[in-house]
């Protein structure tokens, strides 16, 4: 009852003041707390998708998009990331299946897609953080590059207004808001490499790292929001005052996560 009588943006702050310190308790630590920390997101997320997409209440698709994406989060874990992709694309075909056996044939490209959209962002998530020396560091900065797109966005859109991106998927962005947005998080990013990982990118380098994250984080939440529309929800679940879904809070890192682990893995001579 308190809660729904704050604003939007209060709710927003006291459940981000809540939730923060939880998860950056289970990054910082690592190992076992972040996998756990990750399973039980994932396994809200599976809800979350399945619920909107696929069926109602819990049931046969549900377990199996989760029970995917935890099992390939136990392998990337074990540094087994290769095996762990294999997994949530077996996941993704499986459900694909189930979804013709259910009756669900119009289903079948969401039951396909949740494992992948899920599980890929997670999993990349561990691989970051088992980064030898670096991991707290470049995870934690990714989530701060992050955090900073949506405020930079939030604050700049508020303030100066203008032209909208894409209002038919998202009435409330405006190019303003993605110009403060990646100015946010170079600003970030560069604090990030300077401070937390020991200056390991050059200046121009870094800088346009984080003017990558701002705008695959704001694709991220526009992909998330063209989902939500399309099956007529206003947010993924109810689950955190003003934020709604976990689905909603980490949708900035669908595409940033992969993205920064591929460019490690690559840099690094794993590809």
């Amino acid at each position: 009852m308190l809660l729904s009588s704050l604003t939007s943006l209060q709710q927003r702050v006291i459940s981000a003041l809540v939730l923060a310190p939880i998860a950056i308790g289970a990054l910082y630590f690592g190992g076992l707390y972040f996998l756990l920390f990750l399973i039980g997101a994932s396994a809200v997320m599976a809800y979350e998708w399945c619920h909107a997409s696929l069926e109602k209440s819990p049931g046969l698709v549900t377990v199996l998009t989760a029970a995917s994406i935890i099992v390939a989060l136990f392998l990337a874990q074990k540094g087994y990331i290769f095996q762990g992709v294999i997994v949530l694309l077996s996941g993704s075909i499986l459900l694909a299946i189930a979804a013709i056996v259910l009756k669900k044939n119009d289903r079948m490209i969401w039951a396909f897609i949740g494992p992948l959209c899920i599980g890929l962002p997670v999993l990349a998530l561990i691989v970051l953080r088992a980064i030898p020396d670096a991991g707290f560091g470049v995870t934690f900065g990714l989530f701060l590059a992050v955090w900073a797109t949506d405020i930079g966005a939030y604050f700049s859109g508020k303030t100066i207004g203008g032209p909208k991106i894409a209002p038919a998927i998202s009435p409330n962005k405006t190019w303003a808001g993605l110009i403060g947005g990646i100015i946010s998080a170079m600003i970030t990013a560069y604090l990030v490499d300077r401070y937390l990982v020991g200056g390991l990118v050059a200046t121009i380098g870094i800088l346009g790292l984080g003017a990558i994250c701002a705008i695959l984080a704001q694709m991220g939440d526009f992909a998330e929001s063209a989902w939500k529309r399309h099956f007529g929800i206003k947010d993924a679940s109810n689950l955190i005052p003003g934020h709604g879904g976990v689905m909603d809070r980490l949708d900035g890192i669908f595409l940033t996560a992969p993205m920064l682990m591929v460019i490690i893995m690559i840099t690094n001579g794993v590809w």
